[in-house]
């Protein structure tokens, strides 16, 4: 064999070891651990060194920092909100910043910054039984997709939730009350504000107390809104306008907003059906172009008997005949055709009109896997990562393989 192709071998060997240096993954996920009697004592280190898949868990304290988490890993307290404070050292930025994908975080209060959680063009990320308090923006998502922001208190912010640009996501079981703005820009409050997003989902959340909106929807289409409280709010509860179009509430409860119930400006196509009105002043202000009933027959059950028609919504207020009793009031309501005789609570097993799909379900599994108690996910749910130390180990072996048999070769040539 001739001293070209001898050279030629060794490269490749050695190129195949160094390969197979970074290809072998680890056994297991690592945890980290930050405060008291860990390895770290603030929780940007923990970051900066944790690899793909770990866990870092946080013991109490107040922690003082701006932390930006841009791997996929998990954060999360191991004594809880309430035990385990981040708050932010530059109060113009955001006290935690994500970027990228796979992150979730779970049991902080967060505070003291211009956004509380930042969700930067993330996707398959979890926010978790947080307090997010004393922000201009509590959670504010930027061309987000498939995130989910779940149980969490995002109580006496500037905004409670701010999407903007961010679509497919899911916000669910969130308290997002007392907001108050920011000033400026932020000058107005919401419990949930988007912005050109679109087929979000936002179900059993309390919006109420803002001082201005419960929710406002400015050109985002094809959100569904299920199973909310929007009650007390300074204006109004739901605020559509200019090209909200689309969107579906059903099974919410709108009570006592100071205005109306629902404000419709420059806005098309938005159903409303099977929710309550409660001692509302004004129920809906304007509804041209809009479905304040639902548009197909459905079937639903009322005092033990199933019914299929067009369905409406419950008003405290109105005092029509229900002669067949069907559970529909004989006369309209407004512009409801089919207002309902009793709170949405009596009328069961209903066959409603499918939500839009979020892509958000690797993201709750993600958060479900996480427990206060600072269970680590399950294998798979991570990116494989390297060994630290054993990728060199493995590439010293490649060379002096390598190594071996080029002298082999070179004896068989003489």
């Amino acid at each position: 064999m001739k001293a070209k192709q001898v050279i030629q071998l060794v490269a490749v060997c050695i190129i195949l070891a160094a390969y197979a240096s970074t290809a072998i993954p680890r056994a297991t996920a690592a945890e980290i651990r930050v405060g008291a009697g860990g390895q770290y004592r603030t929780i940007s280190e923990a970051v900066k060194s944790a690899q793909p898949g770990d866990t870092i868990l946080v013991g109490p304290g107040t922690y003082v920092e701006n932390i930006v988490v841009d791997k996929p890993i998990t954060v999360v307290s191991t004594n809880g909100a309430s035990a385990t404070v981040v708050k932010a050292a530059d109060t113009s930025k955001d006290v935690l910043l994500l970027s990228g994908s796979d992150i979730a975080i779970q049991g902080f209060t967060i505070t003291a910054g211009k956004m509380g959680v930042t969700f930067g063009h993330t996707s398959n990320c979890a926010l978790t039984k947080c307090v997010v308090n004393g922000n201009v923006f509590g959670v504010y998502l930027a061309g987000a997709t498939g995130n989910l922001v779940g149980n969490n208190n995002l109580n006496s912010n500037g905004f409670g939730v701010y999407l903007d640009g961010s679509s497919g996501n899911k916000l669910s079981g969130n308290t997002a009350s007392y907001e108050k703005g920011g000033g400026g820009n932020a000058s107005l409050s919401d419990g949930i504000y988007m912005f050109n997003s679109n087929a979000n989902n936002v179900t059993n959340c309390e919006l109420s107390n803002n001082d201005n909106f419960g929710v406002s929807l400015f050109n985002s289409k094809n959100n569904a809104f299920s199973n909310n409280t929007l009650s007390s709010n300074a204006q109004f509860g739901v605020r559509l306008r200019d090209g909200a179009d689309n969107n579906n509430f059903s099974r919410n409860t709108l009570k006592a907003n100071t205005e109306n119930g629902v404000l419709i400006g420059d806005s098309q196509a938005n159903t409303f059906y099977f929710n309550n009105f409660l001692a509302e002043k004004s129920n809906f202000y304007t509804q041209e172009g809009n479905n304040i009933n639902s548009t197909r027959k459905l079937n639903y059950t009322y005092s033990g008997n199933v019914f299929s028609g067009f369905v409406g919504n419950y008003y405290s207020n109105y005092v029509g005949s229900d002669a067949d009793r069907n559970g529909i009031g004989d006369t309209p309501f407004g512009g409801d055709k089919y207002p309902l005789v009793k709170p949405v609570e009596n009328y069961g097993a209903v066959q409603s009109t499918p939500t839009p799909t979020v892509s958000s379900s690797a993201a709750a599994s993600t958060a479900s896997t996480i427990s206060t108690n600072a269970t680590a996910p399950t294998a798979g749910q991570r990116a494989p990562a390297v060994v630290p130390g054993f990728e060199s180990v493995t590439a010293i072996f490649g060379l002096l393989f390598a190594a071996v048999i080029a002298v082999v070769l070179k004896r068989q040539v003489r």
